[in-house]
């Protein structure tokens, strides 16, 4: 069955207000996920006419219509019925790239560490002490320039836990990916362990790599 058959015709004031606004969004939404008409018209199961029909403004979706569009289109109902959602959107994926660039250089600092810890500790058992410490400076170095330039998208992700209102890492996943405060979250590895205890991972994840590697390094020192 078309979900999108039982929609209302765009006619005489609403044609000039909702309709064309929201027939806007849908087209930016769809483009700028990549999706063709098809597409959208197959995840949201509807026909592709009935997709033109609604970025013409010809038509609007009805409120199922409208729930999966926001679904698929990653979007919140609200979001996507608001006129000034195409901003927002912009907005929000801008944020977005700040988070994913913050957690990024987060674990490239936890790989240099481990990867240092290995290099500068191989360096001192078999290279004399002078080019040995050249390498352990390098690494010193490499990690500072790491940490500092981590610091410019984590300065930005606070900012987006005071403009937001929001505490934790998982309370900005959330609030990225378009989840209204309180809504139920994926019961998903990653959003059950990971998110919840990201500070705790990382460090446990470098104690625990430290601790692997510092037992054949140290039996390798000693031999």
């Amino acid at each position: 069955m078309d979900g999108g058959s039982d929609t209302i015709h765009a006619t005489g004031l609403d044609a000039h207000t909702s309709v064309g606004p929201l027939a806007s969004r849908i087209r930016g939404l769809r483009e700028n996920a990549s999706m063709t008409q098809g597409e959208l018209a197959s995840r949201v199961f509807v026909s592709r006419q009935t997709v033109i029909n609604w970025e013409k403004g010809r038509t609007l979706p009805d409120a199922e219509s409208l729930k999966r569009l926001s679904s698929v289109l990653g979007i919140t109902l609200d979001a996507l019925l608001d006129e000034r959602s195409e901003e927002r959107l912009r907005q929000i994926e801008g944020e977005r790239k700040i988070f994913k660039l913050a957690i990024l250089f987060e674990c490239l600092w936890s790989l240099e560490k481990l990867i240092g810890v290995i290099v500068v500790t191989i360096a001192h058992k078999f290279l004399d002490p002078s080019a040995a410490y050249q390498i352990a400076d390098v690494e010193r170095i490499i990690g500072l320039a790491i940490s500092l330039a981590a610091l410019i998208p984590w300065f930005k992700v606070g900012g987006i836990k005071i403009d937001h209102d929001l505490q934790s890492v998982v309370e900005i996943a959330a609030y990225l990916e378009g989840y209204p405060p309180g809504a139920e979250l994926p019961q998903t590895f990653a959003w059950r362990w990971l998110l919840p205890h990201w500070t705790l991972v990382t460090v446990t994840f470098v104690a625990f790599a430290l601790v692997l590697t510092y037992i054949p390094l140290i039996a390798l020192r000693l031999s």
